[in-house]
């Protein structure tokens, strides 16, 4: 996404024309107040340079293209730090996602460098993303991850592989081996972060209905200083 199309979104976003939708699930899961993207503006075009942002991204802003898309409004860090386990790990079955900006109480602009990862500081601040709708998973998927994945960080190793073999033998290799690495990270990390990837936070893609992992970790903040280190 180019930086004039971010800027245009965030401007949208802090006057207040998104509409904000109903979905406890995600704020209770995520931390998260979710908006619409079906209406920008009256049907104001972006200004969008890059054209593999308008093939993938922006389609056709003048249909209802939008609706493939939301807006996310975080309180917390965990998808800072989903976002480095995606660059790190390569990581495929994830969502498309894209931090637009970083907003302090009064919707100012703050420079993206005052997002801290692994420290046990508390943001102060907001952080605002566009990604792909996605649609949570029926009763049956999502107990098989919350009663199977939820419990992987404390397992010895032969036990997480055999979960990851469930996982590839009901969903596929990707999803597995995407968990399988998620997991590793978690535990080159877990000074700092804990493993929350349950029923809830895996998801659809409306486009395909492919699953994917959305948000895995809770980061470790303001009581645990100090307790690793």
């Amino acid at each position: 996404m180019d930086t004039d199309s971010s800027k245009d979104i965030l401007e949208c976003f802090v006057q207040g024309k998104f509409k904000r939708m109903n979905c406890p699930q995600c704020e209770n899961t995520f931390l998260t107040n979710v908006y619409e993207l079906s209406c920008f503006d009256h049907g104001k075009h972006l200004r969008v340079k890059c054209a593999r942002c308008k093939q993938v991204f922006l389609a056709d802003t003048t249909t209802a293209a939008w609706a493939d898309y939301v807006i996310l409004e975080k309180y917390a860090l965990g998808l800072e730090y989903f976002s480095d386990a995606i660059k790190q790990m390569d990581l495929v079955k994830v969502p498309f996602i894209r931090r637009i900006g970083v907003l302090d109480e009064e919707n100012n602009n703050l420079d993206p460098s005052t997002i801290r990862l692994f420290s046990y500081d508390e943001p102060d601040y907001r952080m605002i993303y566009v990604m792909e709708r996605l649609e949570h998973l029926d009763e049956a998927d999502s107990n098989f991850f919350t009663e199977n994945v939820y419990g992987m960080d404390w397992k010895d190793e032969q036990a997480r592989g055999e979960i990851i073999s469930w996982i590839r033998e009901r969903y596929g290799d990707s999803l597995a081996d995407d968990i399988r690495k998620l997991c590793k990270y978690f535990r080159e990390h877990e000074a700092h972060l804990a493993w929350d990837l349950h029923g809830d936070n895996l998801m659809r893609r409306i486009k395909d209905g492919e699953i994917v992992v959305m948000d895995p970790f809770a980061p470790k903040m303001g009581d645990f200083v100090g307790a690793s280190e």
